[in-house]
């Protein structure tokens, strides 16, 4: 039987990989009946693909970076070219500069006035505080600093410079095939929902890290225990969590909260009670610097 098995790590895993095949399905439905379709569907449609890059990006690419679906490595290869034709970008670079996020942890500058993470909320700020927030969501996308992730690649042998090939040229037949068909939708249609969906995904990365304490790994990230967000989000909510162990499989997230919530407690981890991105909202109407602020609670299990 374990040579039948599908899943590497959790049936569970298959929800999420059938929400990536959706997010692409969605994308050539949009582009085969673009001239059909009423602008009263193309409307939400246009609304969902730009939501699900950021959705995309923080929960089913995120969850299969650190624990890829699949038994077979060839599926787990399919499925990361099929995922770069739902982000844009080659999945494998997205992988390594994701990881590189995990390497520095969203650190401080350090005494060479850089951080190490890539995506570090304090990277390109002008001083020793974080970027301010607008800056950092506009501006994010087109700083990747694609000449260190190539290198990573290339680091690590023949094998992923071949996947890489293989993803930048189906997603390069992807776009030739948009242009082809309607240059009007990949032009109006996918390139504006694709930069408003990278924008929507810097800015839950920039609330996950927002008023955090660089450098602490139980303080450096931000959680939100909100039941219906984690649900959608495939758990990503436990920030924090994850932060503290990226390879804990994110059905396991309720389980490893419960292990560290006496050092989260201690060293003073940031807590939302709702979504990352109505963190700055969350923050005025609860007035944040009241200490008398009672703690989140995260879903407890009931005992069997």
């Amino acid at each position: 039987m374990s040579s039948l098995k599908i899943f590497r790590y959790h049936f569970l895993d298959g929800l999420v990989a059938l929400c990536g095949v959706g997010i692409v399905a969605v994308m050539f439905w949009t582009l085969l009946d673009f001239a059909n379709l009423s602008w009263w569907v193309l409307g939400p449609a246009w609304v969902f693909l730009a939501w699900s890059y950021c959705w995309n990006l923080q929960c089913i690419s995120h969850n299969f970076i650190h624990n890829p679906f699949f038994t077979n490595a060839w599926l787990n290869r399919a499925f990361s070219v099929l995922e770069s034709l739902a982000i844009g970008v080659p999945h494998l670079l997205y992988h390594h500069y994701h990881m590189n996020h995990h390497w520095g942890d969203s650190d401080a500058k350090g005494p060479d006035g850089t951080t190490r993470d890539w995506s570090s909320i304090y990277r390109h700020s002008k001083d020793e505080r974080p970027e301010p927030f607008w800056r950092y969501v506009l501006f994010s996308f087109w700083r990747v600093e694609m000449t260190s992730v190539v290198q990573v690649v290339f680091k690590h042998g023949s094998s992923q410079v071949i996947q890489l090939v293989v993803e930048t040229l189906a997603l390069g037949a992807f776009w030739g095939l948009m242009i082809w068909l309607d240059w009007r939708y990949f032009v109006f249609y996918y390139l504006t929902s694709y930069y408003v969906g990278w924008m929507l995904s810097y800015a839950e990365g920039y609330f996950e890290h927002y008023d955090t304490k660089p450098g602490n790994p139980y303080a450096n990230s931000v959680s939100s225990y909100h039941a219906l967000y984690n649900l959608v989000w495939f758990n990503n909510g436990y920030h924090q969590e994850h932060h503290w162990d990226p390879k804990v499989h994110w059905t396991r997230m309720r389980d490893l909260h419960e292990r560290i919530r006496p050092q989260l407690l201690a060293n003073g981890a940031k807590m939302l009670r709702g979504p990352h991105l109505t963190a700055f909202f969350e923050d005025w109407f609860s007035r944040r610097g009241d200490k008398n602020r009672s703690w989140p609670e995260a879903p407890t299990r009931t005992a069997a």
